[in-house]
């Protein structure tokens, strides 16, 4: 974190101590805010945020597949899988670090999916 330390260098080399005191509360949240990030950066990596990451994109194909190909569903059953679906991409924004290109691929495979059974 050199950046880090050289943005305390400027920002704590200051002659007023009331904008020095500012400038640490400042930076001391910015120190957080890395931090977190990081620390969320590294979850996502973990193998079981993986597992559930790859069990959230199956459910959404699932129910994907699922309205398309039957019909027969009724407004109830209908809502309860887009609710689902919903459900899902919450979770693959929190699990995934490119949620948008996830979402692409995910698309992709329900179209292949569905070319597939037509």
């Amino acid at each position: 974190m050199k950046e880090l330390e050289k943005v305390k260098e400027v920002f704590l080399n200051v002659e007023d101590p009331e904008t020095v005191e500012d400038n640490r509360k400042l930076i001391a949240e910015w120190e957080q805010g890395i931090l977190e990030n990081q620390a969320y950066a590294s979850w996502q990596d973990h193998d079981i945020t993986r597992r559930v990451s790859a069990q959230t994109r199956q459910t959404y194909i699932d129910a994907a597949i699922q309205l398309a190909n039957n019909r027969s569903l009724t407004s109830d059953q209908r809502e309860k899988l887009w609710a689902r679906q919903d459900a899902m991409l919450f979770i693959l924004s929190l699990t995934e670090k490119d949620a948008k290109g996830e979402l692409e691929q995910i698309s992709a495979e329900i179209r292949r999916a569905l070319n597939a059974t037509n």
